[in-house]
């Protein structure tokens, strides 16, 4: 939740870029990608999930793999937040969970983790999120496909 907007997802362009996401993920599946994997947080891995799910209901062939940090990560989290994140685990494919317990290199093995499963890596990136550079740089060494939503992001503020 390090975006402007914090958890207000009201705020237009809070808005403006789960659409802008949903049109990549759009986009790809056109090009005949039909697995998915998502770092699930509270933020744009639970937007990017929500927003699969949705279109797994349509489209069977849609796999959704997401991938947990660690087992209590929600616990703390409000109510609506926790029962989106269940409901989202629920309409998944496949839950894979890195640790049962906080590290303080969970995170950053799950998105890790993520991209040694993909092929493309979409990435928003947030004020003060320190992992995403590392799991880019990681992405481009493994010559992934990076599609930043970052920059498109800036231009939804102006």
């Amino acid at each position: 939740m390090t975006f402007p907007w914090g958890y207000d997802e009201e705020d237009p362009v809070c808005g403006a870029l789960r659409l802008l996401l949903l049109n990549r993920i759009t986009l790809l599946r056109t090009q005949g990608v039909t697995d998915f994997c998502v770092v699930l947080d509270a933020g744009m891995g639970l937007y990017a999930a929500e927003s699969l799910a949705q279109l797994r209901v349509t489209d069977e062939a849609i796999r959704l793999i997401c991938i947990v940090p660690w087992e209590g990560q929600a616990t703390k989290w409000t109510p609506e937040l926790r029962d989106r994140y269940f409901n989202v685990q629920a309409a998944c494919s496949e839950v894979l969970t890195v640790s049962p317990v906080w590290t303080a290199d969970c995170e950053i093995s799950a998105m890790l983790n993520a991209i040694d499963l993909a092929e493309t890596v979409i990435a928003v990136s947030g004020e003060g999120d320190a992992l995403l550079p590392v799991a880019l740089r990681y992405a481009e060494r493994l010559d992934r496909r990076i599609v930043n939503l970052g920059s498109d992001m800036e231009k939804l503020r102006v």
